[in-house]
């Protein structure tokens, strides 16, 4: 059974848009041109792809089947030709990573600074991500490391831990809760909060936390990433949570306060993951092994895998 790739990038392009005619537009092709292209891959296969509906083209179980193998396929022929031309430019392999926005800016910037110090040959392909999305791309093989954190399922694959930082809360130096030495989130929740990303790993904690109060919580506003939070507070549209790491840099530069948040989940801990390190090409298992270093010589204990499910 062989298979024409331009015919499965066309086949992926019509199940995105659910429609023959949006995706011939997408893709500058006449809809009948695409359309027999549609038929002679279903007579490859043997198997019905699309069902007509009211709603447009709807994937057969074979479709579906069809469309998860030939994502896979298509970036693993990308990420071939990327190499490829690496090599003929000099450039000796790469790694593509995926990460929480947190964790770059606390992190993997200076991990990959000291990376490619050492081997200027490599090149790294940074992609920040919310850690499901992480995650998913790391099992799809769309990245070949992915840096999270939570409670997100990573069946088959493994994880190592990688560092752990620690919550505090930023505050105005008048608002009530400025002269404590430490609050609860208890405490916290009694006031306007500036609310994490929906999908975030610290909106995932702020919500397990949430559920044990007897009141809903005062989201004012919701945003992505810790220095919108410091604009959000400055402006007095609530509290924010932010890690002590940025906490310092914003009580330095601006008129606020950060107070300790005396919770268990104030320290969250963030992880890596393989899809399976002993088989990674030799470039990714080099950056591998350098973010395992770092983290231990950050102070915690040797690297070994948390779990392989």
């Amino acid at each position: 059974m062989r298979f024409d790739l331009q015919s499965l990038k066309l086949f992926i392009a019509v199940c995105e848009h659910g429609s023959i005619a949006r995706a011939a537009e997408a893709e500058n092709i006449a809809p009948s041109a695409l359309s027999k292209r549609m038929s002679h891959l279903e007579d490859t296969l043997k198997n019905a792809l699309f069902v007509r509906s009211n709603k447009g083209l709807e994937l057969t179980t074979a479709a579906a089947a069809l469309l998860q193998h030939a994502r896979v396929l298509l970036r693993d022929i990308a990420q071939m030709e990327s190499e490829l031309l690496d090599h003929a430019e000099g450039v000796r392999g790469q790694v593509r990573l995926h990460a929480s926005l947190s964790t770059i800016v606390q992190y993997i910037a200076n991990d990959i600074r000291v990376f490619l110090d050492l081997h200027p040959g490599l090149r790294i392909d940074l992609q920040e991500s919310l850690s499901p999305a992480v995650v998913r791309a790391v099992a799809e093989n769309a990245a070949d490391i992915g840096v999270f954190g939570g409670t997100t399922v990573t069946t088959g694959l493994q994880v190592f831990p990688y560092r752990s930082d620690r919550l505090v809360v930023i505050m105005p130096p008048d608002h009530p809760l400025s002269h404590a030495d430490r609050v609860t989130f208890r405490e916290v929740a009694k006031y306007p909060l500036v609310g994490p990303q929906v999908g975030s790993y610290l909106n995932s904690l702020v919500l397990r936390a949430a559920a044990d109060l007897d009141h809903p919580l005062k989201l004012s506003i919701r945003v992505n990433g810790f220095e919108p939070v410091r604009s959000m507070v400055e402006a007095r549209l609530g509290i924010g949570l932010v890690p002590e790491h940025h906490a310092e840099r914003y009580v330095s530069s601006a008129p606020l306060i950060a107070v300790q948040l005396d919770e268990p989940w104030a320290e969250r801990h963030w992880k890596i993951c393989v899809r399976e390190a002993e088989s990674l090409p030799a470039p990714v298992q080099l950056f591998l092994k350098h973010l395992l270093a770092s983290q231990d010589a950050a102070g915690a204990q040797p690297s070994r895998p948390d779990h392989h499910e």
